[in-house]
Formats: structure tokens, C-alpha cells, sequence
């Protein structure tokens, strides 16, 4: 990546430098509770990597790293991010498994900015940045980060599934080697839905109607384990097209609904279901456990988000505001963007034959260009007097970088034969090994970091383990071969 990065043109800095820069970055993002200041108080060992005599100012890493976010570090560091998960899928030898979610984060300001609601705080409107996350979990494998999309506060879900696809290799992958993309409620309105309809996007959704499963007397396709049915039926709603939009449907599977109960163990005591909607037809299995299938987002989506929010990824690490248009209205433009081609299209359709037909037929034409043409004017006129965070400081760019490492830890942890080792967050490892105080010793084999053991008898298998499965790594420093030691607590 540092090499990549060297030949962006405008870069002031060579690649041996950008590798020092990116090496102390990731040392400081992953240290619980996170920023600038208070990762700078824990780089007491920064100067093993840099070989400076004290640690980068926290003023350094944040003026090199907005430098290299703005010739084109982030999208350097995206596509590492993202070939990391190809090779990992790659080696499993099947499909994945993928989930998006928005997560909220809150910015404290006392500029006029536009707000957004936040689930994690009763939904209050407050200032924030969106931002659009997918995880990735291959077929008997760890769960990892795929891809992350910067958006304005109160943004839904199909703006970070379309910044998801939009990007034509992001799109190829995604196609070939996904099985089911699940995502949660907020993507179940009919625009969404028919807008990964369109793509041919095996989504997985739940909708936010329920019904009763005892209204429905066709026979079940599969019945649950408690045998409860499941109806599985063809979804007219997400087929239909509005002809006046032009949509016309891709080739692919046809989305279906599902009716699932919302119960299943309790049994016959309750009836009320829920409406699964698919975009392609799920297999026998799935279906008898459809709600445990989905909710999988839990451990593999919402479960890594709060691990790295534990870690400090949900730290503002840019306060630049910029005035600019709410999301309501951008999504007031495009919708009136959209009106404009339709009536567009109707006018150089518009061909009539005599004088009182080019009459009558142009009459709605000039009203309804007369409505477009006041709409955008009242769109004009709104002013910018509020602000939002926008990706062109070093933000974008270190949660990325967090992304990245975070894939590292999993992978690593994922090579233990212990259970408890696979599934440690992050947070964890950093209380077992990467927080305990360490002594260097230097000698001409190497460098040993000598590690205080943790005092709990019972979690000092699970350092000794952390410390095996880092050694096996063969890590190295400017050259130096580097062994991780447990000191003995006696000595």
C-alpha cells in the first residue's frame, strides 16, 4: 500500500516514509478508548517501528494522514480491505455469506449542522455522521470487514447498499461469490427492495408488516421443526415495475415472501407470523430455520460493529464542517431529477398529427413543465446554513486502516484450535496481550518483547495461546526478527 501510495501524484513523501506514517497510524487506532490524544499517551513503543527517539506528535499522524486521504490513500487502503476477502472467500472454495448495516455516530458541535436519529440513544436527533458497513462471512470461516461508505446524518439503507454496488468490481464480486446478502428492516420498503430486484441481489429482509399464519390455506412448502408452516409465496409487489419510471426487470431468480412464524417455539399457542422477503428462492433448510438464518446479522454484523466501537472506531477524528443540503433535500432533488427525465422522455415522444391534438396533448406538458420548473426553484432557493461532516480529512482513511487490522486479528484468531481464542473480540486481545506492559531485549538474533503476564491463573492459557499464535506470524521490525515472551511473574 505504501508503495501505491508513493506514486499517487502529488504525494510529498516517499514510500519508506508512508510505510513509517501508516505503521505508527495502525498502532494508535486500535488502542481502546480511541483519538488522537489519548492513542498518543499509549505509543510508548512507536519508536521500536519509526526508530525516532519518542512517538509522532498526534499533529504529525493527523497532518500526514489527511494528506494521504487526499491523493487517494482511502480508496488504496479500500481495496486492500476488500482483497483480503476475496483471497480468504477464495480459499474456502464456496459462497459467503454478506450483511449491511448503517452505523450512527454522534457529533458533538455547537455549529448549526443537520442531525440525524440515533439508535443507540432512544433515536434522539442529534448531529452525526452515517456510515454504511458490510461484513463478510465465508462459508466455515471468521467474520470479516468488507467495505465502508460516508453519508449524511438521517441517510437510510439504500444509500449505503447502492454506494455498495455502484462500484463495478465491488459489483462482480459481490455477484459471483455471495449467496445471501442480509440486511435488516430499514431495507425492506418496496424502492429498496425493487432497486436489488433490478440487480439480481439474493437479499434476505424482514419486513416491518407481520401477519397470522393461520390465514393461509395453501399447502406449506416446508414446515419448522416444531411443525409449524412455512408458506412460501411469489412477491407481486417487489415484481411489479411502475412502467412510468421505464424499469424494466434483469434476468435472475424471482423474489419471493415468506411467511415464517414469528414463534416457532411456543408452537401452535401462537399464530402471528412474520414477512420474510427474499430475492432469491432459499433452500429447504434455511427456510425450516429461517429465524435463526437471519438472525445471524447479530453475530456477524452488529456484533463486530460494537467490537470496534469498543476499540475507538466511533471517535471523531476530523471536526471540519462543511455547509451543505440535508439528505431530505438531496433526496427531494433526485426524486425531481427523475420527473424531469420522465417528462423529457415525453417530449421528444410528443409528435402530433393535427392542430387540435397538438394542442390538447400539450397542455399537460407546459403545466407539468411549469411544476418542474417551480419545484427546483424552491429547491434552489433553500440556504446552506447548515453543516456536515464530509470524507476529506484522515477519518475516512484510518477506519479503513481499522477495517483492515481488524481482518488481520480475525484471521490470526480464527488459526487457534481454542473456541475462546476464535471468538475474542478485540477488546480482549488488547486486555490479554496488546495492553500488558512489555520490557524489549535486544541481541544480535533479535528483539523479545517480554510480556507481563495477566494475573488471572484462568485467562493465562488464553495469553500463552495469543502469544503462540503471534510468534507463529514471524513478525519482524526494520529487519529484526521479533518474539513475544510471557515474563515470569516471580522473577
Amino acid at each position: 500500500m505504501a508503495a501505491e501510495m508513493a506514486q499517487q501524484p502529488g504525494v510529498p513523501s516517499d514510500a519508506a516514509s508512508i510505510e513509517t506514517y501508516l505503521g505508527a497510524l495502525v498502532g494508535r487506532l486500535m488502542v481502546p478508548p480511541g483519538g488522537w490524544v489519548a492513542s498518543a499517551r499509549e505509543a510508548g513503543i512507536e519508536p521500536l517501528w519509526s526508530g525516532r527517539a519518542r512517538p509522532y506528535d498526534e499533529s504529525t499522524l493527523r497532518k500526514h494522514g489527511r494528506v494521504l486521504a487526499q491523493h487517494g490513500g482511502t480508496d488504496i487502503v479500500a481495496r486492500a480491505v476488500e482483497a483480503y476477502v476475496h483471497q480468504t472467500v477464495a480459499a474456502t472454495g464456496g459462497k459467503a455469506l454478506a450483511y449491511t448495516d448503517i452505523f450512527d455516530q454522534v457529533f458533538w458541535t455547537k455549529k448549526p449542522s443537520h442531525a440525524g436519529p440515533i439508535g443507540n440513544r432512544g433515536n434522539r436527533l442529534l448531529a452525526a455522521t452515517y456510515f454504511g458497513l458490510t461484513f463478510v462471512r465465508p462459508d466455515e470461516g471468521p467474520v470479516m470487514a468488507y467495505s465502508l461508505s460516508w453519508h449524511k446524518p438521517a441517510t437510510p439503507l439504500q444509500d449505503a447498499l447502492s454506494a455498495l454496488y455502484e462500484e463495478p468490481r465491488r459489483a462482480t464480486w459481490l455477484t459471483a461469490s455471495i449467496s445471501q446478502h442480509i440486511w435488516d428492516r430499514g431495507g425492506s420498503g418496496l424502492p429498496t427492495l425493487r432497486w436489488a430486484a433490478g440487480r439480481a441481489i439474493p437479499y434476505l429482509t424482514v419486513s416491518k408488516r407481520s401477519t397470522h399464519w393461520t390465514r393461509y390455506r395453501r399447502p406449506p412448502h416446508v414446515y419448522t421443526r416444531s411443525k409449524l408452516p412455512v408458506f412460501v409465496r411469489h412477491d407481486a409487489a417487489v415484481a411489479r415495475r411502475r412502467r412510468r419510471k421505464g424499469a424494466t426487470p434483469q434476468g435472475g431468480p424471482t423474489p419471493q415472501e415468506v411467511i415464517f412464524p414469528a414463534h416457532p417455539d411456543k408452537g401452535r399457542a401462537s399464530t402471528r407470523a412474520l414477512r420474510y422477503r427474499t430475492g432469491a428462492p432459499l433452500p429447504a433448510p434455511a427456510l425450516r430455520d429461517l429465524d435463526h438464518f437471519y438472525k445471524t446479522r447479530w453475530p456477524c454484523n452488529e456484533n463486530p460493529i460494537k467490537e470496534l466501537v469498543a476499540v475507538g472506531f466511533d471517535r471523531n477524528l476530523d471536526r471540519g464542517m462543511t455547509p451543505t443540503t440535508s439528505r431530505g433535500t438531496d433526496g427531494r432533488l433526485a426524486r425531481l431529477q427523475q420527473r424531469e427525465q420522465i417528462h423529457h422522455d415525453k417530449s421528444e415522444a410528443f409528435a402530433p398529427t393535427t392542430l387540435p391534438q397538438a394542442i390538447r396533448q400539450a397542455r399537460p406538458l407546459l403545466r407539468e413543465r411549469a411544476a418542474l420548473a417551480k419545484e427546483r426553484a424552491a429547491i434552489d432557493a433553500l440556504p446552506k446554513d447548515k453543516g456536515a461532516r464530509m470524507p476529506i480529512g484522515a477519518e475516512p482513511l484510518c477506519k479503513n486502516l481499522m477495517l483492515l487490522m481488524y481482518n488481520v486479528l480475525t484471521l490470526l484468531l480464527w488459526r487457534s484450535p481454542l473456541h475462546e481464542v476464535r471468538e475474542m473480540s478485540v477488546l480482549r486481545v488488547h486486555a490479554l496481550l496488546l495492553g500488558q506492559h512489555m520490557l524489549v531485549g535486544m541481541d544480535q538474533r533479535g528483539w523479545t518483547l517480554w510480556i507481563d503476564p495477566v494475573p488471572s491463573a484462568s485467562e493465562r492459557p488464553l495469553q500463552e495461546e495469543l502469544v503462540r499464535l503471534f510468534n507463529e506470524r514471524s513478525l519482524s521490525i526494520r529487519g529484526h526478527r521479533l518474539w513475544l515472551r510471557l515474563r515470569d511473574p516471580l522473577s
